[in-house]
Order: structure tokens, then C-alpha cells, then sequence
């Protein structure tokens, strides 16, 4: 029984990362240093347009990565991921507009609240069995949008706050975009390195052993209560901090923009496309599906509004009927296959 089990939660667990041992992640490093150096350099001299698609991709690419920590190697669907968003970017621009606080402060803060957050919500959920996290995080996405809404002295409501355009460091606020990009791409970075060192652990294989059969893990002893608090303590502050940096590139926000129902879709989308549970798979997802919704607004965001959401819901369906594991679980499959192959050859 117990073999079994080590069986199946070790299975879904990308084969690409488990080979890798811990001190192997300067591989991630250094590729990631070149990317985000090479990125960069595109972002400075391409037209505003393509620079603003690859900061927002990178910045979606870390928020969908935060989400896989609980989502994909938790198996713990999280409905109103934008909260955690959506607390970590109104935090930061309150407390730099209201009181001179510096962003990066602020991006401390959030990190430290969103992670809070996740451990309060966790604290009742996670010792009950059933849907009842997917649905008090939905609860908790709507009761901060209705915050961020009526009390409009601190949020400015509807109509929104708007961030002070004070260009410099010391403010995460720059004219170009390659500040930006150097900024997302290492917190992205960042956050890939806290999910392979979780995959690469214990950690990572009680994570889906959990995931798989929980009356399972229970009974070999894995503490399925606490890995699920440390997992959704994890997403929900890399969730706030990756907010922080979207409000000093994007300097407004409204509610809708941050907290809605819209955002927490959106993520979970991009994991599921690119593979959730997998390492890559929300970067590729991102990879994948920002430029398009970015192009298809661009084209037509003014005479077919909503065109984009469509696009995202065709390219779901698509996904699941021919690839349920995600493009990144097919790609895997693929390689497999090909290696299987080539040794019976």
C-alpha cells in the first residue's frame, strides 16, 4: 500500500525537475539571468506596444506561478486568487501615497500580508474536507472587491487611486520599460526558484502525495494540514508581492482591475493551459496567452470588447480535449516517448 502511494505521488511530478538536485538550480539561475538580460535589451528599443507585452507577461507568468504552488502542486483549487493580488497592490500604493512609504517597503508588507492572508483562510479550511477552500477563497475575492469599492476615502472606489509617476528607483517607477522587465523577470525568477526547490524536496512529493489521495498520505503520516498552510501561505505572498510590482508599472488601479472575479480566472487559466502542477507550465500558459489577449485587444479591445476572454475560453476548450496534463505535460509526454523509442531502437 504504502509503495503504491509513493508511486502515484511521485508520478505526476515533472520528470524534468525531479532529476535535478537542489545545488543543479544555478542551471535555472543563470538561464534565467540571460533571459531576463536578453528581454531587457528587446524591451528598450521595441515599440511601446511589445514592451508592455512582455512586462505584463512577465508579470502574469509570476502570478500564475504563485497560484501553481497551491493549485497545481497542492491539488487545492483557489477561486479567488486575485485577493492576494489585489491585497499586495493596494497595500503598496496606499501606504506610498498616503505616507511616503517606498514601494520596496511596501513590497515587504505585502508579501508579509498576503502570506498572512493565505494562513488565516488556510487555518479554518484545510482541517475540513471538500470544496470548502475553493469557495471561501471565491468568498474572500468578492468581500475585498466590495471593500475596494465602498470605502472609497482609502481606495478611491470606483474611480480608483493613481500612483505618483516619480521616476526612480527608488520608487519602482521608471519611464522605460526595461526597468520593469528587469524587475518582473527576477521576481518571476524568484518564484520558479521557490516552486523547483519545492519539487525537489520532501516537501514537493508530501505536496502531491496530497494532492493524489489525502486519506492516503494521512495514513503514511504526511501532515496534510500543515503542508496545505505552508503551500497556501507561499502562493498567497508571492500572489501580494508580484501586485506590488503591477501597480507601480500599470500606476492606477481600480477594483475590477486588481481584485475581480475576471483576474482569479484569468490565472487559473494560464496554469491549466501551460500545466498545472508542472514547473514551466504557467510561464508557458503566460508565454502563450498574454501576447494573444494583448494582441486581440490591441486589434479589437474598442469594437469587440470582451473578444479577448473569448479567445482565452476557445483556446481552454481546445487545450483540455487534446491535452489534459496542459501544453507543458504534452511536451513532456512527447520527449518521453521519443526517449522510449530511441532506446528500444
Amino acid at each position: 500500500m504504502s509503495q503504491q502511494i509513493v508511486n502515484r505521488s511521485s508520478g505526476p511530478i515533472d520528470p524534468m525537475v525531479r532529476s535535478r538536485p537542489l545545488p543543479k538550480h544555478s542551471l535555472l539561475i543563470g538561464f534565467g539571468v540571460v533571459a531576463i538580460a536578453l528581454l531587457a535589451f528587446v524591451s528598450s528599443s521595441a515599440p511601446v506596444f511589445y514592451g508592455h507585452m512582455i512586462v505584463m507577461t512577465l508579470i502574469y507568468a509570476a502570478l500564475a506561478t504563485s497560484w501553481n504552488i497551491i493549485g497545481g502542486f497542492a491539488g487545492q483549487l483557489s477561486l479567488g486568487h486575485a485577493a492576494f493580488f489585489g491585497l499586495g497592490a493596494y497595500t503598496s500604493s496606499i501606504l506610498f501615497v498616503d505616507f511616503g512609504i517606498s514601494p520596496w517597503i511596501g513590497l515587504l508588507i505585502a508579501l508579509l500580508g498576503g502570506a498572512t492572508l493565505g494562513l488565516l483562510i488556510g487555518i479554518p479550511t484545510f482541517r475540513l474536507r471538500g470544496p470548502y477552500f475553493a469557495l471561501a477563497t471565491l468568498a474572500l475575492g468578492i468581500i475585498l472587491l466590495n471593500v475596494a469599492v465602498h470605502f472609497r476615502e482609502l481606495t478611491g472606489g470606483h474611480v480608483g487611486i493613481s500612483l505618483p509617476p516619480t521616476e526612480g528607483w527608488g520608487t519602482m517607477t521608471f519611464l522605460n520599460r526595461w526597468q520593469y522587465v528587469v524587475i518582473a523577470g527576477g521576481y518571476l525568477l524568484v518564484c520558479l526558484l521557490i516552486s523547483g526547490i519545492i519539487l525537489s524536496n520532501r516537501f514537493g512529493y508530501q505536496l502531491a502525495a496530497v494532492r493524489e489521495d489525502e486519506e492516503a498520505a494521512r495514513a503514511l503520516g504526511v501532515n496534510a494540514t500543515r503542508v496545505k498552510l505552508l503551500a497556501g501561505t507561499l502562493s498567497g505572498g508571492l500572489a501580494a508581492g508580484i501586485g506590488t510590482i503591477y501597480a507601480q508599472y500599470i500606476l492606477f488601479l481600480t477594483p475590477d482591475s486588481v481584485l475581480g472575479t475576471a483576474v482569479s480566472i484569468e490565472i487559473i487559466v494560464l496554469a491549466i493551459v501551460g500545466g498545472s502542477g508542472k514547473l514551466y507550465g504557467p510561464l508557458l500558459g503566460a508565454v502563450l496567452l498574454i501576447p494573444a489577449g494583448q494582441l486581440v485587444l490591441r486589434e479589437f479591445g474598442g469594437a469587440l470588447p470582451g473578444l479577448h476572454t473569448l479567445v482565452y475560453g476557445v483556446i481552454v476548450i481546445i487545450v483540455i480535449l487534446l491535452f489534459p496534463r496542459g501544453i507543458w505535460g504534452m511536451l513532456t509526454d512527447t520527449a518521453a516517448l521519443i526517449n522510449r523509442r530511441r532506446k528500444h531502437s
